[in-house]
């Protein structure tokens, strides 16, 4: 096996697989590298040296140069089919999210995916928007196995879904061991106002099993596999309740020590019912939104990830004075603002973990 002197990230391990996932988006990891590490640090080969940006980005201060085994380069789909298809993985059924729809390109794509990938069982593609209060979209089986229902492993935990029933993102996978990460050996009382089949839910009751979750949903299939996931997982310290959380948040008022709010785009509308749950003398909101990148300067068009996140804070930062009623609001701190996914064409999912605190009433 033939070696390379490559640019390379050190790494913690506790962050290693975090690291190893955006950077694996950014199309900045060399693949057909072997990744090194040894007993407290990580060491992941990079197609490029990383600008400064980029470097700010993902979290890392400096880069080094260090002799990776190479691995026997592998056909591609790209290589079989002569296009490159967007899709994504989901346990054993592969996603198609942007395939040119001439006639037989699908069943090429499909079959070139099930060749190159023996783990997948189904190749479908998305044939609805996300829609509805329970957030679901409908599905064509393009080639394999009549199904759509699948398990999927992320982080150290399974998850039994539905992809017709239920809504779920697996390019959340960084964020939400992330935020895991955060809890990790605390006692808290957390809510996940919007928890589906529990992706966020399961991951931090695992790393703090000290801590209880609350997790919600008005989709009754959501609650159906979140509860088969909670055994699957062993996840006893956390409590599925199937509702619309503008009915039964006050079942939870002054509860929370930490809140999910993973619902961008409509999550706003949510800011009140959250702050009522909140503990008064401070917790934590990990807040979504989506953000146009676009901004207006001498009369010109301009766009930067900067921009698409000072405007989520500055937008959140109203949104919480709004929902409070002012002689109640406390406090607000920002603790960190970041781009956990691009969304469409100059426009991000922009992740928000904010400290707030209410006076009592």
């Amino acid at each position: 096996m033939k070696t390379e002197n490559l640019p390379c990230v050190k790494v913690e391990k506790r962050r290693g697989e975090e690291l190893r996932r955006a950077l694996k988006e950014l199309e900045l990891l060399r693949t057909d590298a072997r990744i090194n590490s040894n007993a407290d640090f990580i060491y992941l080969p990079l197609i490029r040296a990383l600008k400064e940006a980029e470097k700010r980005e993902i979290g890392v201060a400096e880069l080094l140069t260090r002799e990776f085994a190479v691995l026997e380069q592998r056909r591609s789909i790209e290589d079989i089919v002569g296009l490159k298809p967007s899709y994504e993985i989901i346990g054993d059924i592969a996603v198609l999210t942007d395939v040119d729809s001439t006639v037989g390109n699908e069943q090429l794509v499909a079959h070139a995916l099930m060749s190159l990938h023996k783990n997948i069982k189904v190749v479908a593609k998305r044939v609805s928007p996300v829609e509805g209060v329970f957030r679901k979209r409908k599905m064509e089986i393009i080639a394999g196995e009549n199904r759509t229902e699948t398990m999927h492993k992320e982080n150290g935990c399974k998850y039994k879904l539905d992809l017709e029933k239920v809504y779920f993102n697996p390019r959340l996978a960084s964020e939400r061991n992330r935020v895991a990460a955060q809890v990790r050996g605390s006692k808290e009382e957390i809510i996940d106002m919007f928890a589906g089949v529990g992706s966020f839910s399961i991951q931090l009751a695992k790393r703090a099993p000290q801590s209880h979750v609350t997790a919600i949903d008005i989709n009754p299939d959501a609650i159906r596999y979140l509860r088969e996931n909670i055994k699957l997982n062993g996840a006893r310290n956390v409590e599925a309740i199937e509702g619309d959380i503008r009915e039964i948040y006050v079942k939870f008022r002054n509860k929370a020590d930490r809140i999910i709010m993973n619902l961008p785009k409509s999550a706003y509308s949510f800011l009140r019912e959250a702050l009522s749950m909140l503990n008064p003398q401070g917790g934590i909101i990990h807040f979504y939104d989506v953000i146009s990148s676009y901004s207006y300067a001498g009369g010109e068009k301009r766009k930067s990830l900067e921009t698409a996140i000072n405007k989520a804070k500055e937008k959140l930062t109203v949104k919480i004075e709004e929902a409070c009623e002012l002689e109640h609001f406390h406090s607000l701190e920002i603790l960190e603002a970041r781009k956990v996914k691009p969304y469409a064409p100059y426009a991000y999912i922009i992740g928000i973990d904010a400290m707030v605190k209410i006076r009592s009433h």
